[in-house]
C-alpha cells in the first residue's frame, strides 16, 4: 500500500487504521514465527459492514487482505507483505445465548474461553473444543476446529448453525445449511480463501458440572488403537486424547551420526462428565481395556476441564517454548496404516527435535465430520498423528526437512494433511491433498474472490 491508499483507507473506516510501527511490527508473525512479513496497515473492524468495506475498497485496489485472530498458524496464514491486515478480535461480543434453544451468536473474533465461561454457566457447552482456549471462533472454524471430543461431535464446523461471511467481492452473507449453502460450506474449513466470518450462531449441548479423568498408559500402539476402537464405538466416555511420549534411552550410531533415541509410550486420557456427588463406578468404566498402567484418576469442574492445557501454556511461557519457531506437522492418518506409520516415524524420531514440544495423537472416528473443505481419509475410523516441535530459529532448517518428509510419507500412505500447522506445498500437493474437490475449490475461488485478494500465496492455484 502507499501513502495515498492508506489515506483513502482511513476514510473508509475512519478511527480503524493503524500505521503505528509498533502496532505493525506485532502482527508481522504469526505462532509459527518462522514468517514475517509487515502489513502496509491494521484495521481493526468492529462490524461486518466494516470488514465489508475494507474488502471492497481492496478489491478496487487489487491490494491483499490477510485475516488475523490470535494468529494461532504456523505458515502465515495470517500475514501480509504491505497488505491490509483485518484483525477481527473487536468483533468478539456474544450477541444471544438462547439457553431454551442450545444456541449461542457471537462474533468471529470472540475467544473460546470467553465463549465456555459464559455457556457451562448456563450448564451448556458446545460439542467440541480445541485444546487452546485462547484462539477465536472465526479462526477455528476457518480451519474446521478438532479436539477430543471430535469422535463424537466431528469438527466445530459441523457443530455451526448459521454464519455471516464477508465473500471476497465484498457482499455480506448469511448462510447455513439452508440458506446460500455454497457460501457455508466453502468458508467453513475455507482457510480464509473465499470469505471472512465475522458472526457464527453455533450448537451448544447440556453439559454435566464435574468430570473424572483416567490417566491411562499404553506401551503397545497397537493396543492402544484397539482400545480406542472399543472406547470410540461405545462412547462410554465425553473426551478422548493421546500423546506418543519418549523415554529417552541414550545415543545410537545412524550411519555416520551418533543420534539420540527413545522408546514410546502412550499416555491415554478418558474424561466422563458427571453429576457432583455422583461420579461413574470406576471399574464398569474401565471393564475390557488394556492398558499397562493406570496412572492416575482425577475430579475437576468442567470449566476447568476445558481449560486444561492452560497451565501448560503457562510453563512454556516461562521456559521459552511459546517464543521459539512452531514448525507443526499434524497429518490424519487411515487407520489401518496408522500404527506402521506413526512406529517408523517415531523409531527415527530423536526426542531432542521436539524442543520443549510433544507428539499428538487424535484417535477419531472417520464419519463424523462432514465438512466439503476438511479432507479427511474414508473410513470408520481415523488417527490424528502429530509433531509439534518448540525449537529456536537457528535449528529449525533440518527440523522443517524431517517434518516434510513425515508430511510427504503420510499422504503417499493416503493421510491428509490438518492445514493450520508447517505447510509447505507446491501445487502437485494441493491437488494431492485436496484431490476431487480440487475443481470444485477452484471454482469457488473464482467466484466468491474472483481478484484473489484474500490469504493470498497460501494455496497455489496455479494461475
Amino acid at each position: 500500500m502507499d501513502a495515498q491508499q492508506i489515506q483513502e483507507l482511513q476514510k473508509v473506516v475512519p478511527g480503524r487504521v493503524s500505521t503505528d510501527s509498533n502496532i505493525l511490527s506485532e502482527k508481522s508473525t504469526d505462532f509459527g514465527r518462522m514468517i514475517h512479513r509487515t502489513p502496509g496497515a491494521v484495521v481493526r473492524a468492529a462490524s461486518s459492514e466494516e470488514v465489508a468495506q475494507v474488502v471492497r475498497f481492496a478489491r478496487s485496489h487489487r491490494i491483499p487482505v490477510a485475516t488475523r485472530g490470535e494468529a494461532h498458524s504456523q505458515t502465515g496464514q495470517a500475514l501480509t507483505e504491505g497488505g491490509i491486515l483485518l484483525d477481527l478480535t473487536s468483533l468478539n461480543t456474544i450477541e444471544a445465548l438462547d439457553a431454551s434453544a442450545m444456541t449461542v451468536t457471537c462474533g468471529a473474533g470472540l475467544k473460546w474461553m470467553d465463549l465456555v465461561a459464559a455457556t457451562v454457566s448456563k450448564a451448556l457447552i458446545p460439542p467440541v473444543l480445541t485444546n487452546n482456549l485462547g484462539v477465536t471462533v472465526g479462526g477455528t472454524l476457518s480451519v474446521a476446529g478438532l479436539g477430543v471430543a471430535s469422535y463424537r461431535y466431528g469438527a466445530q464446523g459441523d457443530n455451526v448453525l448459521e454464519l455471516e461471511v464477508v465473500t471476497g467481492t465484498g457482499d455480506r452473507v448469511v448462510c447455513s445449511r439452508d440458506e446460500n449453502r455454497e457460501v457455508f460450506d466453502a468458508v467453513r474449513s475455507g482457510l480464509g480463501q473465499f470469505g471472512i466470518i465475522t458472526r457464527a450462531k453455533l450448537k451448544l449441548r447440556p453439559c454435566r458440572m464435574m468430570t473424572r479423568t483416567y490417566f491411562l498408559l499404553y506401551d503397545d500402539l497397537s493396543v492402544l488403537m484397539k482400545d480406542s476402537a472399543s472406547i470410540m464405538a461405545s462412547e462410554k466416555f465425553h473426551y478422548l486424547e493421546s500423546w506418543c511420549v519418549p523415554c529417552p534411552q541414550g545415543f545410537r550410531k545412524v550411519g555416520n551420526e551418533i543420534m539420540p533415541f527413545a522408546e514410546w509410550f502412550y499416555p491415554l486420557h478418558l474424561t466422563i462428565e458427571h453429576d457432583p456427588g455422583a461420579p461413574p463406578d470406576d471399574a464398569a468404566v474401565l471393564e475390557g481395556l488394556s492398558f499397562y498402567r493406570k496412572s492416575h484418576v482425577g475430579d475437576r469442574a468442567l470449566l476447568e476441564f476445558s481449560n486444561r492445557l492452560e497451565p501448560l501454556f503457562v510453563i512454556w511461557k516461562r521456559m521459552g517454548y511459546w517464543a521459539n519457531t512452531h514448525p507443526w506437522m499434524e497429518t490424519i492418518l487411515p487407520w489401518q496404516v496408522a500404527a506402521p506409520y506413526i512406529q517408523q516415524v517415531l523409531a527415527n524420531l530423536p526426542p531432542t527435535l521436539l524442543g520443549g514440544g510433544h507428539v499428538l495423537l487424535w484417535p477419531c472416528s472417520g464419519t463424523t465430520s462432514s465438512i466439503p473443505n476438511f479432507m479427511t481419509p474414508p473410513g470408520q475410523f481415523v488417527m490424528g498423528f502429530g509433531i509439534l516441535p518448540g525449537i529456536p530459529p537457528e535449528f529449525i532448517a533440518p527440523v522443517k526437512a524431517r517434518l516434510n518428509q513425515a508430511s510427504d510419507a503420510s499422504m503417499m500412505v493416503g493421510g491428509k494433511r490438518y492445514l493450520s500447522g508447517l505447510i509447505e506445498f507446491d501445487r502437485a500437493r494441493w491437488k494431492q491433498h485436496f484431490g476431487a474437490h480440487w475443481p470444485r475449490l477452484m471454482a469457488l475461488k473464482k467466484t466468491y474472490d474472483p481478484e484473489g485478494i484474500l490469504n493470498p500465496g497460501f494455496i497455489d492455484y496455479g494461475e
